[in-house]
């Protein structure tokens, strides 16, 4: 493991005073004549400095030396050779500059020694983006406490301990929260928000749209704003009169996730799941409502065992540094240029070759990426979140996975150490203003646990811990099952930490990701949301699975974990073949993962329905239009789950030639791919882009252009009314019909 050499965090001092020698001993025949002194460089503290100001480099502390020179660094030239051990310099730009001080004693003899100066800009910006985990007041951590609907307060010392003030009952879903106005302010997936106080035991929310699903928050001196993911939205609460009221909402990106305040006083907002060509940040100007698009660049470099291309997703942060000069985000780089099929069989698609963590460097003004910058983290699979330090030198990067925090030398980009193991599915990060404590949201280990970070030379052990829910909200069988699902560290799920079932499905979702199958034996698949999944019956595009143990067969093989299965029983029957004996019953954590599956059974509401969860009258016409024997969209699409996946009496699966399968479609276990399983069309609002293949970005254009020959529904007929209504229709269904 890699290591840098943790800096002492001291401030530049104006210069300490010259040491003078002592008087010359004066000695007689009878005074014993003292031994010669060592020869010592002593270059002093590491420290740090603001661009400009003065640095005094005094070698006084030597011993032995009659003659000093420094090499500053930072590309100032050395000072002389000389008796003065002082030299004063200025730099001129941030850096980690090695400060170097050469000694020579009367006889020519020769000693060196180094200090590093640190050298930053000074801070002009407070950084405030959306967490799981927030200051929010004097020695006050809070956490969001998603699975109980809780926030927790915990107060922290000087001493390292760590106690809970309360826990507050708050809006359902709580995600991410934020210190506003001498309050907490809290965003709830549940559409709505909260508001917490700080000094007695008060909550007050306030509903937002229905369907529209807040992620982020952030609070400014008179607005706090959430981002609303379902519909793009950038919405302002602000409080009057002591009750928090929903003043506005902006458009500002598809599927906005993140918000930050940028040093201008804009909100950036990131669009959680890229499209193909690159990430997404929206910079919305409140005052005029106009947004600029910023982009983080697609990667073209072919994978390899340290690096992968691909495009940045899971946008989720945007941090900026307190010298508002750079912004960084922590994210996922898919590598959707990988595969045989894409690479022209070139490369298959490999347990290391899929996803990896990468941190994107941009300007927070222009937003400009600085691509050669970007940082990917080896055996990472995913960062979603992180904290700078008060300078803005280091970040302290999360990743979920492999469940460690890296911390990044800023002013090098580098890798400058890492804590291991912080806990189960760690969603967030604050850093005390001093830089000495690191608070992790420990998600899955259910706790805030706290490291000491000065000093990197050991790695920081954690010193205390707090409970976040009150009691643990789900079963044990649930809790074991998530914590599977979200873990990419335990070796039996996955090989170098790469892959877990939540880098495709965060949250249960679909990464809209369209990923070259080709080496498994199917082919380019578009990856369904978690959301109403079966857990038994046709699973996946071409039914290759028949129940969620079956995803064995994907943790032993492209995630090159060892299996959550001992090999005598996999191979036993014919149950290390997907269609074989059943896997249900003989493995606890397979049986506890495909429990948890289950559960995410409810689908989101669509926010395309009326203010009362009633059809448009658009989509009531769409629902006629779909019922109707002249489309015959219900004869596939069919029952409370609008499909007729399954398989026959003999054993066949049920598939469907629908006029979209194309060269890239591959096969199916290995063998010709005859039609395609029918996907349930609920949650379809959400789960662009569409088909097997991903090969329609719209709605529209699966009825439009995507139907050949009428094969995908009889849609050839209909006028562009029609058609708007039939997509109005579908955009509302979210476990409903009607």
């Amino acid at each position: 493991m890699r290591r840098a050499l943790a800096i002492v965090l001291v401030l530049a001092a104006c210069g300490a005073p010259r040491v003078e020698p002592d008087a010359a001993v004066v000695q007689d025949a009878s005074t014993p004549i003292d031994a010669p002194v060592e020869l010592r460089a002593l270059a002093g503290a590491s420290r740090y400095a603001l661009v400009g100001d003065e640095v005094v480099l005094d070698g006084s502390a030597s011993t032995g030396a009659t003659r000093y020179q420094w090499a500053p660094g930072g590309g100032l030239a050395p000072g002389p050779i000389s008796e003065d051990p002082v030299l004063r310099v200025r730099y001129a730009a941030p850096g980690r500059e090695q400060a170097v001080l050469t000694v020579w004693d009367a006889s020519g003899r020769r000693r060196s020694a180094g200090v590093v100066i640190s050298v930053t800009r000074p801070p002009t910006h407070v950084p405030r983006q959306s967490s799981s985990i927030a200051l929010v007041g004097d020695h006050l951590v809070a956490a969001v406490s998603p699975d109980s609907d809780e926030v927790v307060l915990a107060r922290w010392s000087d001493d390292a301990t760590l106690e809970v003030v309360r826990r507050a009952r708050v809006c359902d879903e709580p995600r991410t929260l934020a210190p506003w106005r001498g309050r907490v302010i809290v965003a709830c997936t549940g559409d709505a928000v909260a508001l917490v106080e700080l000094e007695r035991d008060a909550v007050q929310q306030v509903a937002l749209p229905r369907g529209s699903r807040p992620f982020g928050v952030v609070g400014t001196d008179g607005s706090a704003w959430v981002s609303l993911q379902a519909t793009g939205m950038l919405a302002e609460i602000t409080l009057e009169d002591a009750s928090l009221r929903l003043a506005r909402s902006i458009r500002a990106i598809d599927d906005a996730r993140g918000v930050s305040v940028l040093p201008d006083g804009r909100i950036a907002v990131t669009r959680w799941r890229s499209p193909d060509e690159h990430g997404e940040i929206a910079a919305v100007d409140v005052t005029s409502a106009d947004v600029e698009t910023w982009t983080l660049a697609y990667d073209p470099q072919p994978s390899s065992d340290t690096e992968v291309g691909g495009v940045p997703s899971y946008l989720e942060q945007l941090l900026v540094s307190p010298d508002a000069t750079t912004a960084m985000v922590p994210s996922l780089q898919a590598a959707i240029g990988e595969g045989l099929f894409v690479t022209g069989g070139a490369r298959p698609l490999t347990f290391e070759t899929t996803m990896r963590a990468v941190i994107s460097f941009l300007d927070p003004a222009s937003g400009v990426e600085d691509v050669e910058r970007r940082r990917q983290l080896d055996n990472r699979g995913f960062t979603h979140a992180g904290v700078l330090s008060s300078r803005g030198d280091y970040l302290f990067a999360l990743t979920r996975g492999t469940r460690t925090v890296e911390r990044i030398d800023v002013l090098e980009t580098r890798l400058a150490g890492s804590i291991q193991d912080v806990g189960l599915a760690p969603n967030g990060l604050a850093l005390s203003p001093d830089d000495r404590f690191l608070f992790v949201d420990a998600y899955l280990s259910r706790e805030i646990v706290i490291y000491d970070v000065r000093d990197f030379d050991v790695e920081p052990s954690a010193l205390a811990r707090v409970r976040i829910p009150t009691s643990e909200p789900l079963s044990d069988v649930l809790l074991r099952g998530k914590i599977l699902f979200n873990d990419s560290r335990d070796p039996r799920l996955s090989s170098d930490g790469y892959i877990a079932c939540a880098h495709c499905h965060l949250d249960g979702l679909d990464d809209r990701r369209v990923w070259d199958f080709t080496d498994r034996g199917e082919g380019l698949r578009n990856t369904t949301s978690l959301l109403g999944f079966p857990t038994t019956g046709a699973i996946h595009w071409t039914a290759n699975f028949d129940e969620v143990q079956d995803f064995e067969h994907d943790i032993r093989g492209p995630f090159r974990g060892a299996g959550l299965m001992d090999d005598a029983s996999f191979h036993t029957g014919t149950r290390d073949t997907t269609l074989g004996d059943r896997k249900s019953g003989i493995s606890a954590d397979l049986d506890a993962l495909a429990a948890y599956v289950a559960s995410l059974a409810t689908f989101a509401p669509s926010p395309f329905r009326a203010p009362d969860g009633s059809l448009p009258e658009a989509a009531e016409r769409g629902r006629v239009l779909f019922e109707s024997s002249a489309t015959g969209c219900a004869d596939c699409h069919a029952g409370d789950r609008m499909t007729d996946s399954g398989f026959d009496e003999d054993g066949s699966p049920r598939l469907h030639d629908v006029g979209t399968l194309g060269a890239g479609s591959g096969q199916r276990l290995g063998a010709a791919l005859p039609g395609l399983d029918t996907p349930t069309l609920h949650g379809v609002w959400s789960t662009a882009p569409y088909l097997h293949d991903g090969s329609a970005a719209t709605l529209r254009e699966v009825l439009r252009d995507r139907n050949p020959g009428d094969a995908h529904g009889r849609t050839a007929a209909l006028g562009d009314a029609d058609i708007d209504d039939l997509v109005a229709y579908l955009r509302c269904l979210d476990g409903r019909r009607d």
